[in-house]
């Protein structure tokens, strides 16, 4: 079986390449290639992912391609992590929106349209490669953000290949209620529900007892979690449910807006930042004949980015910062998983009947029964051999409905634009969405993404 990745240097690689190293026998995995068009990238990124999945699984064939075709090939699972245009896009995308007051996050808002109006175009030109070139039967895991509009816009585009949208953020968090519960995964159930970067959590429950109650009276909840971003009293007004950490984006808009202001960069811009020091100290390195050291060198640069995530936004550290390792010691640590985990978790349960829940980004049916049912939503899944099957969720109270039919509504109105190239429909869809919610605002800010992204809109009209 051949697993391509499709972005594979980008600055998460070896992250990617550990976690499926460890896991490739669940699936049968005897291939593996890493495709990035940006050679520089996967002569850095890729090659050090290269020497992590080697010194793991040094009998599984490996390579880098800066060739799609090749790279997609036969390919039998592809695993897309793509961002297209760069941290130079990601700037202009949050500049853009922060001179006119609003957010420009690069999934959420104004950002997010940005960001999707360049990613769809390009996964659409891959996917019409991967129905040439791969396997009838592969299976493409969409983790290329912002995944739910992505991932809508692959399936309404008509391809014929199965398609998720997956993202580590509800796993992760998952996975921290396990700790705080002292209690393995596989005894915890959590009822995830909403979109990408838009959702909620409830019904927490150790082999079938509730604990909801014992989580949100637990002040480690709000200190060792994601739910570190936000207060008892917002979960009160929430109808006591636990909340995706992106949804600090929507509940403190403003503080999140003066703080980026205050600190004088965006996270873009520090981004940017780091990796270019990064970039300039691996490119003086021979990554394959001193892949310790630059590891080491990867790995510190790495852990600036990371312990910075969401520090100035919200006026806090990360929840749990990480600390410096060795490539030996990054070896042996145990694997989280992250969105690899979750693609291999589906397919190691639909090829095997083993059952498990996860989180993934799909089409609604009736999962959510305000919606429509070719919408794609963010939702807890049962996995068997029978296959993946969303759970139907009731019951929503209406303050998480309206948002969620909100944001949902924009969603919809963003992917057509962005497929047909309408500028009234992108103008349309910005003015509906709750961080825009403007006609004046949302059409100076498609004017003024068309001209700085202006390469990747020729089709727009």
């Amino acid at each position: 079986m051949k697993l391509t990745v499709l972005g594979g240097g980008g600055v998460r690689s070896p992250f990617l390449a550990k976690s499926i190293a460890y896991n490739a026998h669940r699936i049968g995995i005897t291939e593996v290639v890493f495709m990035d068009t940006d050679e520089r990238h996967l002569a850095i990124y890729g090659a050090l992912a290269q020497g992590v999945f080697q010194r793991i699984r040094g009998d599984i064939a490996f390579s880098l391609s800066s060739d799609p075709r090749q790279a997609l090939q036969d390919a039998d699972y592809i695993i897309t992590t793509l961002r297209i245009g760069g941290e130079e896009g990601r700037i202009h995308d949050e500049r853009i929106a922060l001179n006119h007051q609003l957010l420009g996050q690069e999934t959420t808002g104004a950002g997010g349209f940005a960001m999707a109006m360049r990613s769809i175009p390009a996964i659409l030109d891959y996917c019409r490669l991967i129905e040439q070139l791969s396997s009838p039967a592969a299976v493409l895991f969409n983790f290329t953000n912002p995944s739910g509009m992505v991932t809508e816009a692959i399936i309404k585009s008509g391809f014929q290949r199965r398609v998720y949208g997956i993202c580590d953020a509800p796993s992760e968090f998952i996975r921290e209620l396990a700790e705080l519960l002292d209690c393995r995964e596989d005894q915890l159930s959590v009822d995830c529900f909403g979109l990408n970067h838009l959702s909620w959590f409830r019904n927490a429950r150790v082999n079938g007892e509730p604990v909801t109650e014992q989580l949100l009276a637990d002040p480690r909840l709000y200190r060792d979690t994601c739910m570190k971003y936000f207060s008892p009293e917002l979960v009160a007004l929430s109808d006591n449910l636990m909340l995706n950490e992106y949804l600090y984006y929507y509940y403190y808009r403003e503080q999140a807006i003066a703080a980026i202001v205050a600190g004088g960069e965006t996270r873009g811009e520090q981004i940017a930042a780091i990796n270019r020091q990064m970039l300039s100290e691996l490119g003086e390195l021979d990554i394959p004949h001193q892949l310790e050291h630059a590891f080491s060198v990867y790995f510190s640069h790495y852990l600036q980015r990371e312990n910075s995530y969401m520090q100035r936004e919200s006026n806090q550290g990360k929840v749990k910062k990480r600390e410096m390792l060795t490539l030996q010691q990054f070896i042996e640590q145990p694997d989280s998983g992250g969105y690899a985990g979750v693609a291999i978790d589906i397919l190691e349960a639909v090829n095997s009947g083993r059952q498990k829940r996860v989180v993934v980004s799909m089409q609604n049916r009736d999962s959510l029964d305000f919606l429509h049912p070719e919408d794609v939503i963010e939702i807890s899944c049962e996995l068997s051999s029978a296959g993946i099957q969303p759970v139907k969720m009731r019951d929503i109270p209406d303050t998480q409905k309206n948002l969620i039919s909100q944001v949902k509504e924009y969603e919809r109105l963003a992917v057509a634009a962005i497929l047909t190239g309408n500028r009234q429909l992108a103008i349309k869809a910005l003015m509906v969405h709750p961080l825009v919610n403007s006609y004046s605002l949302a059409k100076t800010l498609v004017e003024e993404y068309l001209l700085a992204h202006r390469q990747y809109a020729r089709h727009w009209r």
